[in-house]
């Protein structure tokens, strides 16, 4: 069990937060900064991969405020690959360009995970707040006759601990482990959306700063270019996006068939062979699917980020998200603690701060199926093949929208 502080005396905290992606290290970092004894409980040491990810230009002001001013480089700040807008290949054959020059920041952001992670859980600690890296959330049980409201159970490989806490928040990502604990499940949503990741290496020069998108007859291809590492190696990342029953989710999952798929391609590929990039590392694969809770909040307890509800990449939503929802899930817990210095009550749904996340949480939701449906709907090729068939009939019976859950 490692920790940024020594003394673990004090197993008391106004608020628990499991999991430190994005949105847990962003609600730690929020309620830090107010002053509220934070925990922040991250189940890996270290994480052996992470998909990159992209940031639109209208997100680059989360990032300032969470990581400090990045006008001079991005690169000043580990994990950041400035992007110079969109490429996509989707209605039809022709590459539309989205160019980020014309907005107000003139630049997006391409993410790699494992580094800007890392600094936004810096950024906790520094703020305030208290780590445990290696532990585990084993259970959380409620306490009766105290000003506390939880009993945590958090284990690593060599001991145990108990901690209590006024509030709970989950963070723990698409596992959502403490709202399962609580019995609080996904609403079924029947989509099996896979992301299978290969990583690509050149040792010439890449100044390709465009994310590229490209529809295919069994999904869609998503690319770009990874932040520069110590290394003369440039690195690319090429993302196949599929449903995991169907065949050519198999050849997806093995070198051969990947390669295979990829030289089908009309642009990446020809992109990735002008640049002299060949394939490196092994091909991995990740949950790809939209899901949501079927509650977002309760009694004293909260699911952020992932946890509460997790978009298709398509979206390109996922960081944008983690960090909006953080700062406003850290704000409203803030205001709702306050409100109730000293008893149990009021930080239910009863709060009006409480109240007012759940509520952005269902209209978040309802936008983000809308979007969705829309974007796939615009892609007219190859109506007869399963995937995008599913989408279709998705968009005409929409399933698990916010407002129809109670």
């Amino acid at each position: 069990m490692s920790s940024t502080r020594p003394d673990q005396a004090n197993t008391a905290w106004d608020v628990v937060i499991i999991g430190a992606g994005p949105a847990g290290a962003a609600t730690a970092i929020t309620l830090a900064k107010f002053g509220q004894r934070v925990l922040l409980v991250e189940e890996r040491v270290t994480a052996a991969f992470k998909l990159g990810e992209s940031l639109p230009p209208n997100a680059i002001s989360l990032v300032k405020h969470f990581l400090g001013d990045i006008e001079g480089s991005a690169q000043s700040i580990p994990g950041l690959f400035r992007t110079a807008g969109n490429i996509s290949v989707w209605a039809t054959e022709q590459p539309e360009v989205t160019d980020f020059f014309f907005t107000l920041t003139g630049f997006g952001l391409n993410v790699e995970r494992l580094a800007f992670d890392e600094a936004l859980r810096s950024n906790a600690v520094t703020a305030g707040a208290t780590l445990l890296k290696g532990v585990r959330f084993e259970s959380c049980a409620r306490i009766a006759d105290s000003s506390f409201n939880w009993q945590l159970r958090i284990s690593s490989d060599t001991q145990t601990q108990q901690h209590r806490a006024r509030y709970l928040v989950d963070c723990s990502g698409r596992r959502a482990v403490v709202a399962r604990a609580l019995g609080i499940l996904p609403v079924p949503e029947h989509d099996r959306l896979f992301a299978y990741a290969q990583w690509f290496s050149c040792a010439g020069d890449d100044d390709d700063r465009y994310t590229r998108i490209e529809a295919a007859p069994h999904g869609w291809w998503y690319s770009n270019r990874l932040p520069g590492e110590e290394s003369d190696e440039i690195k690319r990342l090429v993302v196949l996006h599929s449903d995991k029953d169907l065949p050519v989710a198999k050849m997806a999952a093995r070198q051969q068939g990947f390669d295979q798929l990829l030289n089908e391609s009309t642009h990446i590929a020809p992109l990735l062979k002008s640049k002299g990039y060949r394939s490196c590392g092994t091909i991995r694969g990740a949950p790809a699917n939209s899901q949501r809770l079927q509650r977002f909040c309760g009694d004293a307890w909260m699911a952020v980020g992932d946890a509460a509800q997790a978009y298709d990449p398509l979206s390109s939503q996922g960081m944008d998200k983690a960090l909006k929802t953080g700062s406003h899930a850290g704000h409203m817990i803030h205001y709702a603690l306050t409100d109730c210095p000293q008893g149990k009550d009021g930080l239910g749904s009863s709060s009006t701060f409480i109240h007012q996340y759940n509520e952005q949480q269902h209209q978040l939701w309802d936008t983000y199926v809308t979007q969705r449906d829309y974007f796939y709907g615009t892609q007219p090729r190859w109506s007869d093949h399963p995937f995008w068939q599913r989408r279709r009939q998705k968009a005409q019976r929409p399933l698990a929208r916010a407002s129809d859950v109670i």
